[in-house]
């Protein structure tokens, strides 16, 4: 990772050079990919924001662009490098002095974690044992120039679909989450948070929540020190052929979770990695990890969320169209089709709540049928949108409860969610 200002300000300059002489060609095809190349190949290189940004470029505009683009930009979707551990132990000395760091015992060598931005290392101080998130040297400063290269691509993508779509809001929330994931002190505000509201709370299936302590003495903007908790990932703990009834309790738990989160405290990690669980069956624990990309949510706004799925259930055709316009979902320039699109994604994303309409009390989530109903309707959307891009109110949320979705079905889960609809109402009432 290019860590110095000089370096990766050299580099950017030389990118938008070569943009700049591809701009001038045409407005072809092949040229907008050609451009998207270069602009790909050089933020992989330079990791941090850059990473962070095009990942969810490419997920949350996968159905908008050309699949040769978002073949492009799902590039940067690639597995993060180690930094050298000689690196993270220059950041600590910086960020704790040199009296901490000696304090310190058995610092791993290896991380036990690596992302975009940081990565985590192993401890023990006085007794305990303990991790350290640590962040990347310049990756706070390259969130703007990084993003502003996004833009000229995902803005050039629109051109090439013939669309009218206005991307700053979007961008401006990439902006928001990123500058907010890089602030280790806002993070651990958000940590003790949850450590606070999950003390206590026991999930329907017997799970509870563990949120690692956060340890002030050791924690800085770019350094975060906590509890180490016993647990294993979730693909580990899938490879132990868990039990029926053991994966419906853990499905449970993660369901619940986003309950209280969303409809209850308005309080949500956003971030839908499975890295983010660890799993105890020995204390039949949830551990909950990286608070980075947690949003609020207003009750206004949940109020406003669930009254769009209640139209969406009473198929309120003229209310809902209206309602959406009104939360900037669905731009009302958008053509009779784009609007009948954007009511079947809703209907066919709240059809688990209503199985026992269907002839089944339990919604399967690993139904193979409803995934790829689901695929189509939000392409179906996608294909049609002129002026609306994803809206950015919701685009973290969902991101979450994708993430959600997808732990669920790899679980195998069947549950009666509809009393989990009667729970939404209640929430938000």
């Amino acid at each position: 990772m290019k860590t110095s200002a000089f370096s990766r300000a050299l580099e950017l300059a030389t990118l938008a050079a070569r943009v700049g002489f591809r701009e001038v060609r045409s407005g072809s095809i092949k040229s907008r990919l050609e451009q998207a190349v270069l602009i790909v190949n050089s933020l992989s290189q330079l990791k941090g924001a850059a990473m962070k940004a095009g990942q969810l470029l490419s997920l949350d505009l996968n159905h908008y662009f050309p699949p040769e683009a978002i073949e492009i930009l799902s590039q940067l979707q690639k597995s993060a490098v180690a930094q050298p551990f000689e690196e993270m132990e220059v950041l600590l000395r910086e960020e704790l002095g040199e009296k901490k760091l000696s304090e310190l015992e058995s610092l791993s060598r290896t991380p036990l974690g690596i992302a975009s931005i940081g990565q985590v290392h192993q401890a023990r101080f006085q007794g305990r044992d303990i991790v350290f998130k640590l962040q990347y040297q310049g990756v706070a400063d390259s969130i703007d120039s990084d993003l502003k290269i996004l833009k000229t691509i995902a803005s050039s993508f629109c051109k090439l679909t013939s669309r009218r779509m206005d991307l700053e809001p979007l961008f401006q929330e990439f902006r928001t989450i990123l500058i907010q994931e890089v602030d280790y002190r806002q993070e651990a505000k958000f940590q003790k948070e949850y450590h606070s509201l999950m003390a206590g709370i026991t999930s329907q299936g017997g799970f509870s929540y563990v949120v690692p302590e956060v340890i002030d003495e050791l924690s800085t903007e770019r350094v975060l020190g906590m509890s180490f908790e016993e647990g294993v990932s979730l693909r580990s703990w899938l490879a132990t052929k868990p039990s029926k009834d053991q994966r419906q309790s853990l499905a449970i738990a993660v369901l619940d979770l986003y309950f209280h989160e969303f409809f209850q405290w308005g309080l949500v990690q956003t971030d839908p990695n499975w890295a983010n669980f660890l799993i105890n069956d020995s204390q039949s624990t949830l551990v909950l990890l990286d608070f980075g990309a947690t949003r609020r949510y207003p009750r206004e706004f949940i109020q406003n969320y669930v009254r769009l799925l209640e139209l969406a259930a009473s198929e309120d055709c003229v209310a809902l169209k209206e309602h959406a316009i009104a939360l900037g979902l669905i731009d009302s320039r958008e053509s009779a089709l784009a609007h009948q699109a954007f009511e079947a994604l809703l209907q066919t994303a709240i059809r688990p709540f209503f199985s026992n309409q269907l002839g089944s009390r339990y919604f399967d989530f690993s139904d193979q049928k409803h995934h790829l109903n689901s695929q189509k309707a939000a392409k179906a959307l996608a294909e049609v949108l002129v002026y609306s891009p994803p809206p950015y109110s919701l685009i973290f949320l969902h991101r979450k409860l994708a993430g959600v979705y997808s732990i669920l079905k790899s679980l195998e889960a069947q549950i009666d969610v509809s009393e989990y609809w009667q729970n939404m109402l209640e929430y938000s009432s």
